[in-house]
């Protein structure tokens, strides 16, 4: 085929991008035209973050060739070498630049990965890159393709900025549904920080905003963050849990602000065919059931003879949170609770949890009427 039939057949693909962001299953069919188009046996579109793939979708793939992809850190450039061989924005990487990156590094896991699945060679390019995430696309030839000759690169070469464009539009959409979401959040009163599929804060309620605070939450290189390290462990986890949408069980990660004690909980939120992760992926929520100067805790203190703190300690659990519930709740270790509940038992002359919640309760109770 000469130039002028390559350039015809890039021309009509540019076409079938433009449409992919407005047309059920567009992307799936320009992906798989791609894929015709050069010669091979799929096309890969992917976004790749700082610590897994935000999305990963391969034509005519066998699931676990996404699910080994992260199994085995296929994002990092030290395993795989189409990421170790990837150039400015635009420009093609193709065989001849993979036996370079296997040069200087193969990793055996990723090479025995592309074997298995068939898709040892190819050419690819970098769309674009934003901070944390990079946008790569590739034509994935197998055995019986083989390596990729110079005029199927080029109609690879022609299309990029066309698959890049569509990639802007597809941004265009999803971001419009999240200011959508984020209004109706706002419109509730609530307090909501949606999260997109790498993790990053993509939108945020001004109720939510007004909780962030040194000693609770803070979003940095816009990532979500507890300010105490041990709970960020925590946190993370539960975000992690969320965006793979495998989140579960009722919240119950506590913060202690100046004034209040903010519930924290990280969901997912349902999934559409054919995101680019720009969409919210999750949604975390503040709550603050628990105003610190609304608790009977100080009228706890004159009855019963305690200070301050221990009083706090006895509210808490007479309001039914655990001994490790409460520690978190108040900024302490669990030994410390054990230490002034030893200290309470004998000012309140109990031997026995249950006793000291019943009085307690029983006082609060009187206090609220």
């Amino acid at each position: 085929m000469g130039r002028d039939g390559y350039e015809a057949r890039a021309g009509d693909l540019a076409e079938l991008f433009a449409r992919a962001p407005f047309e059920e299953g567009g992307w799936e069919r320009a992906l798989k035209t791609l894929a015709s188009r050069t010669g091979s046996s799929r096309a890969q579109l992917l976004a790749l973050g700082d610590r897994h793939a935000a999305f990963n979708w391969v034509t005519d793939a066998d699931p676990s060739f996404l699910t080994e992809f992260d199994k085995i850190g296929g994002y990092r450039p030290d395993v795989n070498y189409r990421v170790a061989s990837t150039r400015a924005p635009l420009e093609l990487s193709w065989e001849a630049h993979y036996a370079e990156a296997r040069a200087v590094s193969t990793n055996e896991a990723y090479l025995d990965y592309v074997r298995r699945h068939d898709a040892e060679f190819g050419v690819q390019m970098v769309l674009s890159q934003r901070v944390g995430v990079l946008f790569g696309l590739a034509a994935l030839h197998g055995s019986k393709d083989g390596v990729t000759t110079e005029a199927q690169r080029d109609v690879f070469r022609q299309v990029g900025p066309a698959v890049l464009d569509a990639i802007r539009l597809q941004d265009a959409i999803e971001h419009q549904g999240a200011d959508l979401l984020k209004g109706s959040l706002e419109s509730m009163r609530n307090a909501a920080i949606l999260l997109d599929a790498v993790g990053k804060v993509c939108g945020m309620t001004s109720a939510a905003q007004a909780l962030l605070g040194p000693r609770t939450l803070q979003v940095r290189g816009g990532g979500l963050f507890a300010a105490r390290p041990d709970l960020d462990q925590i946190l993370q986890k539960r975000i992690a849990a969320a965006l793979a949408g495998t989140a579960d069980g009722p919240a119950d990660l506590w913060l202690r602000g100046d004034n209040e004690l903010l519930l924290i909980d990280a969901r997912t939120l349902p999934r559409q065919d054919w995101t680019f992760g720009f969409a919210p992926r999750a949604i975390v929520t503040l709550r603050a059931p628990l105003a610190l100067d609304q608790l009977p805790a100080r009228r706890l203190a004159e009855a019963l003879g305690l200070t301050l703190a221990e009083a706090e300690v006895v509210t808490l659990l007479a309001q039914g949170h655990s001994r490790q519930a409460t520690a978190q709740l108040r900024g302490v270790s669990v030994q410390t609770v054990v230490a002034q509940l030893r200290t309470i038992f004998q000012k309140c002359g109990v031997n026995r949890e249950a006793e000291l919640v019943a009085i307690a309760r029983t006082m609060i109770e009187m206090a609220s009427r």
